[in-house]
């Protein structure tokens, strides 16, 4: 039972850090990509990238984590 539900954890911290990855490189390049369109410096365009990379990756990750390790959860044969 222990080793189930540690499995199950395990797999929805995995799926978690990687959609969170994927979400924050993704605005990452967006973001890149709007900044120098409309004229930033390069150290704004930086700027703008981490802070939006990482509220975008963190956001993700935290909600992909619980409602994923909720529904696993769900699925998982009562003992």
């Amino acid at each position: 039972m222990h080793d189930e539900k540690h499995t199950l954890d395990q797999r929805a911290y995995q799926t978690a850090r990687t959609s969170g990855l994927l979400a924050g490189a993704i605005t990452a390049f967006i973001a890149f990509c709007a900044f120098q369109i409309f004229g930033f410096t390069i150290a704004e365009t930086a700027t703008w990238m981490f802070a939006l990379a990482l509220m975008a990756a963190s956001g993700t990750f935290a909600a992909v984590y619980f409602v994923g390790r909720s529904a696993l959860r769900k699925q998982m044969p009562a003992a």
